[in-house]
């Protein structure tokens, strides 16, 4: 019987990836203990694109402009609501349009950190974090649709 490798080799070596330049990467812990749970896509996204155009110290200069286009982003709240989002889980900074992606929290969402009351005062803790990710993105079309009947001359009577 022939033994597994315990390294699994690329399907394509000669086109390995290598360091030109810069640097980024997204700290395992992120995924394998829960961080990312109960984000929405677009925050994740948020995080994921901040990590790739950061510096050595996590500090990104990208405009809200910049990344509203990178994103694909409409309406200034969407990044707004983003960015909050992150910026409460402790995962991001921001300061005068200036982000910095944050060294993950020591202790994992999966082992009570929602039980803090700063988190309770954010969101309903009798929902489960899927619920309350759909109910931030149906807010959010809501806004989105608001805006755009204003927009196109469409006013409450």
């Amino acid at each position: 019987m022939k033994m597994p490798k315990s390294r699994p080799q690329p399907p394509r070596p000669d086109r390995r990836r290598s360091i030109r330049g810069s640097f980024s990467w997204i700290d395992h812990r992120f995924l394998r203990e829960g961080f990312d749970q109960g984000l929405t896509r677009l925050e994740k996204l948020l995080y994921f694109v901040l990590v790739a155009v950061s510096n050595q110290d996590g500090v990104s200069f990208y405009s809200d402009a910049r990344l509203a286009e990178l994103l694909d982003i409409r309406f200034p709240h969407e990044l707004e609501a983003a960015r909050n989002e992150l910026v409460a889980r402790d995962l991001i900074a921001y300061e005068d349009g200036i982000y910095q992606v944050l060294d993950l929290p020591v202790g994992s969402p999966r082992k009570g950190r929602d039980s803090s009351p700063d988190r309770a005062l954010r969101s309903s803790s009798s929902l489960p974090p899927v619920r309350r990710t759909v109910l931030r993105e149906a807010a959010s079309d809501l806004e989105s649709v608001k805006q755009l009947l204003e927009r196109w001359g469409w006013s409450r009577r």
